[in-house]
C-alpha cells in the first residue's frame, strides 16, 4: 500500500474519532452513527438491496426523518454536525424530490427522485471504495473515475442526476436505481475488493448510511428515549411515520421545544401535513 493512502486513512480515522453526528448521537459516548445504525438490525445494503423500501414508501421515510429532524432542533442540538433535508419540489422541478444527509467528516447520502424513478448515492469518506483515496484502479464511468463498475448499466434517463453538481457524484462509493416500473433495486456489476472494509460491514460504507432509510418507530423511538431523554411514545413517532398531520397537541407529546407556527415553513417544504 502506498505511504500517502496510509496517510491520508489515518487522517480520515482521526476525524472520524473526534466527530459526532448530533441527531445520531449517543450521550453515552458511543460514537452516535454506530450507536444509531445498530437500531437497525437488518439494514439494506448494496449486497441486501431487498431490504430497501419500495420508491413510494422511501418518499415517505424521507419526508419523516425530515419532519422528526426539524422537531428536534432546539436546545439538544446546539452543535449539531448532521444534517438531514427532505424538499418536495428540487428546484421547482416537476416531480423531482430530494433527501439529502450530510455528515461532519463528509460523508453522506443522496436520494433523488423523479417521475422516471429514483437514484441513491452514498459517499462513505472511509472507504476503500472512496475515489478520492481508493488504492484501487479507477474506471472511466459516464465522464466520472470511480472505482470499477459502479455505474455500468446505470440507465441513460438517469443522467441529469449525475450531472448535478450539488449530488457530487464524482464521489461515490455507491450508486442505486430503480425505475418507477422497476420491482427491484439495482447496482452495477461491481467485483468487491479483497480485503476487510475499513469501519463497517460494507466495503462501500452502504449498511451504516442506508440504516436510517429502514428504521422503524419502534426503534427511533428507543433511541429518543435512550440517548436524548426524551419522553416520548412509540405510538407518537409512529403517527410522524404515517404521516399524520401534524398538531400542536402531537409536537407537544412528541417532546420538542418547538412551536407549529414556527416550523409550518420547513414542514411545508418537506412536504410533511400540518393540521388546519
Amino acid at each position: 500500500m502506498k505511504k500517502p493512502f496510509v496517510l491520508n486513512m489515518v487522517a480520515l480515522l482521526a476525524v472520524t474519532a473526534i466527530a459526532g453526528c448530533s441527531f445520531l448521537d449517543d450521550v453515552e459516548g458511543e460514537d452516535g452513527r454506530l450507536a444509531f445504525a445498530r437500531l437497525v438490525k437488518e439494514p439494506p445494503t448494496t449486497q441486501k438491496l431487498d431490504r430497501l423500501p419500495n420508491i413510494d414508501k422511501l418518499i415517505n421515510v424521507s419526508r419523516s426523518l425530515a419532519a422528526l429532524d426539524c422537531i428536534y432542533q432546539d436546545g439538544f442540538h446546539n452543535d449539531r454536525d448532521a444534517e438531514v433535508r427532505f424538499i418536495e419540489h428540487w428546484q421547482d422541478r416537476d416531480g423531482e424530490k430530494v433527501l439529502q444527509l450530510e455528515w461532519e467528516g463528509n460523508d453522506s447520502l443522496v436520494v433523488w427522485f423523479s417521475p422516471g424513478g429514483c437514484v441513491i448515492k452514498g459517499h462513505d469518506e472511509e472507504s476503500v471504495m472512496n475515489p478520492v483515496v481508493t488504492p484501487f484502479d479507477l474506471e472511466e464511468q459516464e465522464g466520472k473515475k470511480l472505482y470499477p463498475g459502479l455505474l455500468k448499466g446505470f440507465p441513460r434517463e438517469f443522467r441529469t442526476f449525475l450531472k448535478e453538481p450539488s449530488f457530487n457524484s464524482e464521489n461515490a462509493t455507491f450508486v442505486i436505481w430503480r425505475k418507477a416500473d422497476d420491482t427491484a433495486w439495482h447496482i452495477g456489476p461491481i467485483t468487491w475488493p479483497n480485503r476487510s472494509p475499513n469501519r463497517w460491514g460494507t466495503h462501500d460504507g452502504s449498511d451504516d448510511l442506508l440504516s436510517p432509510l429502514s428504521i422503524d418507530a419502534k426503534a427511533y423511538a428507543g433511541w429518543l428515549q435512550k440517548a436524548k431523554k426524551r419522553k416520548v411514545a412509540e405510538a407518537d413517532i409512529e403517527k410522524v411515520f404515517a404521516l399524520e398531520p401534524m398538531t400542536e397537541a402531537l409536537l407537544k407529546r412528541l417532546d420538542s421545544h418547538r412551536k407549529l407556527s414556527d416550523i409550518k415553513g420547513e414542514l411545508k417544504t418537506i412536504g410533511y401535513p400540518v393540521a388546519q
